[in-house]
């Protein structure tokens, strides 16, 4: 299914390309300017990285497969959240316990997402001119109960889930069920609250507004949604800020539900500079849009972080570089977004430690400086990805008070762990 969703991405990787093309074939280093990291200005704690489990459509993870995305070790990709399926059929549910049950083992968050309510509490409807489905009205609080007993479930075979969502991207329902802004509002306001785990809600397919507006606008219906959640399907980075959510989301999370990034293109995974991307896409999705998950689809795939023979891949090393450092629990600060054109830095702090991420896309390499505000730092250990290595180590940085030189590659993502 996930091969023909979202068609406007070919637009986006057509821009992509062209970008590409366009830098030109510069190989001289430059100096950018300063990258600032203000330690005392804080933002969204992050509560982590992931992405989506479905025995149902593609097989379950093997027992070194889950290794490999849930460890943090060497050649594995630190992931700390999963997402499982909420099978409309309760018979399949155990499909869903083994690799939930490791995830837990090794610390990650695990949240579930319905496509379709069970089957008798479903009914046709003419949308558009054409037959769709949608839950029978009379059947909202048997709905509530459903994913209650998913939630029950779970947590009698040892996985006690962080969230539970109210439907998969109800705003782009061909294959599944649809909802209007006014039905989802409907079931927050009126069932919700009666489920027993945190609350998700809308994962609209586009971060579209007009689905979650009438959420935040209602108070009985914000106060039974834990977690806004959304996903990225062509949503542009102008689009990716969320007033409203400022205004009136206090005390709920924001998290990035789902996406793929640029393209599910077939044996894609290890493009490069194209899986680069991927971690430009994480960039923007903490620094413009405050999220505090960031949720891959299929965790393994041809296009995935994990190809199909069980090995990470360059779109998976670029997720890594957050993954595998930016823990839960770590705190977004305020870093110089882009010190230097096609060069982001983005920074996290935790556990005595700022973690920085800095991507360069251009085809030259850059000297950056950076600066540590309102602390001291004693040590910078550094890894890089690029066209030809993969998370490699490189050597400790000389720290001269509270600054540092490092070099950034040409087409490279580096995550500097600094020492406070």
């Amino acid at each position: 299914m996930s091969c023909i969703k979202k068609p406007m991405l070919a637009l986006l990787v057509c821009f992509t390309m062209l970008s590409v093309m366009f830098i030109g074939p510069g190989v001289a280093e430059v100096s950018a300017a300063d990258a600032n990291i203000n330690l005392n200005a804080e933002r969204q704690v992050i509560r982590g990285f992931g992405g989506m489990n479905h025995p149902a459509w593609i097989g379950d993870l093997t027992a070194p497969q889950r290794e490999t995305a849930f460890g943090n070790g060497q050649n594995q990709l630190g992931f700390s959240i999963l997402r499982i399926y909420v099978d409309e059929n309760r018979n399949n549910w155990s499909r869903e316990v083994a690799t939930a049950k490791r995830a837990i083992e090794h610390g990650a968050l695990v949240i579930a997402s319905p496509w379709n309510p069970p089957s008798s509490m479903v009914e046709t409807f003419n949308r558009n001119g054409s037959p769709a489905k949608r839950l029978k009205y009379n059947q909202y609080a048997a709905y509530a109960q459903h994913l209650n007993d998913f939630v029950t479930y779970m947590k009698n075979n040892g996985v006690n889930l962080y969230a539970i969502s109210v439907q998969n991207e109800p705003d782009y329902a061909h294959e599944w069920t649809w909802w209007t802004p006014q039905e989802i509002l409907r079931f927050m306001r009126e069932n919700a609250g009666s489920i027993n785990a945190r609350v998700i809600a809308p994962e609209s397919f586009q971060y579209l507004k007009n689905i979650s507006d009438p959420i935040l606008n209602d108070p009985q219906a914000l106060r039974n949604m834990d977690i806004l959640g959304a996903h990225l399907y062509g949503t542009q980075i102008s689009q990716l800020p969320y007033p409203l959510f400022k205004q009136k989301g206090a005390g709920k999370e924001l998290w990035m539900t789902e996406v793929y990034y640029p393209n599910s293109d077939n044996n894609s995974a290890d493009r490069w500079p194209e899986a680069l991307g991927v971690s430009e896409h994480i960039h923007h999705s903490m620094v413009e849009g405050d999220f505090q998950a960031y949720v891959w689809w299929y965790i393994r795939r041809s296009y995935g972080p994990m190809k199909e023979d069980g090995m990470i891949s360059k779109r998976g090393y670029n997720m890594a570089h957050f993954s595998k450092f930016v823990r839960p629990g770590f705190v977004r600060i305020d870093a110089t977004k882009s010190p230097e054109p096609n060069v982001f830095v983005s920074a996290y702090k935790g556990n005595n430690q700022v973690v920085i991420v800095a991507i360069n896309k251009s085809n030259a390499g850059v000297n950056q400086h950076f600066v540590v505000q309102n602390g001291s730092v004693s040590q910078a250990s550094r890894w890089v990805t690029s066209g030809s290595s993969n998370l490699q180590p490189g050597t400790d940085l000389n720290i001269s008070g509270n600054q540092f030189w490092a070099h950034l590659p040409a087409q490279s993502v580096t995550t500097f762990v600094v020492k406070r």
